[in-house]
């Protein structure tokens, strides 16, 4: 009998209870690393430097810096910074978040720099409950709708575009059903997945993602390596009784003929990066810590949640940048 990634250990569980605040944080430091040569494939360079202070990735902690309106949706809230202004033609960008609260969202959305708003999802828990919410993805079109009539005026309708879907842990259970429909398909223009992407293996002894699981976001990638949308994935390299995490961007990575190189380095937020992938618009991100110890585990798995700021920085918004370098845009505090 094959193992389903809705059975998440109650260890991963609790990791969403780091995401709201409940774990112990030390204090915060705004320090990042220098910048490296960037080669001419897109990747960074191996060239050790300096560890750089790590960052706690709590909330306990973290200075919060996400002040505006926020609009109760079905199933989500609407985040409208205070700084935004309805622009004339009405097109809007969209961050959309799935799983680690509402505060961590809005956070990662205010340090990332995008501009527009956030829909943020208040589901929380397994896969299942994010794949049952959006199954029937009429749902989620009605709820992009309610967010465009929220902000929308009597002199301006509101369109959302470019929409760009960040996800976490269980998160992927939403973006797997969202990228079954073609017009959704279409109108999301990026994915970030912070150690999110799990699936059903093939068999008992067949360490494989089930395919059937995992081919949207193979078509999602090999449209990426084309340049038409852009996917990005960080990952630890914890085993889980299904396929993790790692086996899933394995998949992912043979779906664009990619394979990890040495990355030698750290991110903003001082995480040791092992290896790293780029094709066109495709970038992967390993870290290795994960194997050593349960804690390890937890620590890497929140890690990824909180590198999504510079992941959507340097490959979203800049699309030639290269994680791990400094941004003068927004730096983590």
């Amino acid at each position: 009998m094959t193992m389903s990634p809705d059975r998440l250990p109650i260890a991963l569980a609790a990791l969403t209870l780091c995401a709201v605040g409940a774990c112990r944080s030390t204090t915060l430091d705004a320090r990042v690393p220098g910048d490296l040569p960037v080669p001419s494939d897109g990747g960074v360079s191996a060239e050790a430097h300096a560890r750089p202070v790590r960052l706690a990735s709590s909330l306990a902690q973290l200075e919060r810096l996400a002040r505006g309106a926020r609009i109760p949706l079905i199933d989500a809230q609407l985040f409208v910074p205070g700084s935004f202004a309805l622009p004339s033609d009405g097109v809007v960008p969209l961050s959309v978040h799935f799983q680690g609260g509402t505060a961590i969202a809005e956070e990662n959305f205010v340090r990332s720099g995008q501009e527009g708003v956030l829909l943020a999802s208040t589901l929380a828990g397994l896969s299942s409950v994010f794949s049952k919410a959006y199954a029937d993805t009429a749902n989620f079109h009605a709820l992009l709708a309610a967010a465009e009539a929220s902000l929308s005026t009597r002199e301006t309708r509101v369109r959302f575009e470019p929409i760009v879907v960040t996800f976490f842990s269980a998160g992927y259970g939403a973006v797997r059903e969202l990228l079954k429909d073609p017009i959704l398909f279409e109108r999301i223009d990026a994915l970030v997945s912070a150690d999110s992407i799990y699936a059903s293996v093939v068999a008992d002894g067949v360490r494989a993602p089930d395919a059937e699981q995992m081919v949207d976001f193979m078509r999602f990638a090999q449209a990426a390596a084309r340049g038409e949308k852009t996917f990005v994935l960080v990952h630890g390299e914890t085993p889980t009784p299904y396929a993790s995490t790692e086996e899933c961007a394995n998949l992912a990575l043979a779906s664009v003929a990619a394979v990890r190189s040495p990355a030698g380095r750290f991110t903003e937020r001082g995480v040791p990066l092992h290896a790293e992938a780029h094709v066109g618009q495709f970038h992967l991100y390993s870290c290795a810590e994960g194997r050593a110890s349960e804690e390890d585990a937890k620590r890497i798995h929140m890690d990824c949640l909180y590198m999504v700021p510079e992941l959507v920085r340097t490959h979203v918004l800049a699309r030639d940048g290269a994680l791990g370098r400094s941004s003068p845009a927004v730096t983590p505090k």
